[in-house]
């Protein structure tokens, strides 16, 4: 009985130290947003947030983030497959007829990058929603 309760103790030490391990080997998240002539994009780094535009937003801003920023983004992405993200499906399509921007989540992971496919800016699938929502607030206090 000892030695199951043990076997059960240390099986999910190790599952948590794979998913814990797992979220450190993401090197960048990117959230690309655009439309004919403009674009912009937001990516995010263990100690960096840099935007850039073009067209209409030309420019670059960057800043620094805090070793907790970098963590929550984790925590969010750690209930989202990133294998899994070319296979979600967009919940509006009003980019079609230019009435919302295009957007696309990307997540480099071990030299491996995952991305989303094309959906509306402001109306992320919903498993990504939180990650697009935590970006943007994060991009918001770069000046």
């Amino acid at each position: 009985m000892k030695l199951s309760f043990f076997t059960l103790i240390m099986v999910l030490f190790a599952a948590n130290e794979c998913s814990y391990q797992e979220q450190h080997n993401i090197d960048i998240i990117t959230y690309e947003t655009f439309t004919r002539g403009s674009s912009t994009m937001y990516t995010v780094s263990p100690e960096s947030i840099k935007i850039k535009g073009t067209g209409i937003n030309a420019g670059e801003k960057s800043g620094t983030i805090s070793n907790q920023d970098w963590k929550s983004l984790l925590e969010v992405l750690s209930k989202v497959d990133a294998s899994r993200l070319n296979q979600l499906k967009a919940p509006s399509d009003s980019r079609a007829s230019d009435a919302a921007l295009h957007a696309i989540l990307s997540v480099r992971k071990n030299d491996t990058i995952y991305k989303t496919n094309s959906f509306d800016h402001g109306n992320a699938p919903i498993t990504v929603k939180p990650l697009v929502e935590a970006i943007l607030r994060l991009a918001e206090n770069v000046e």
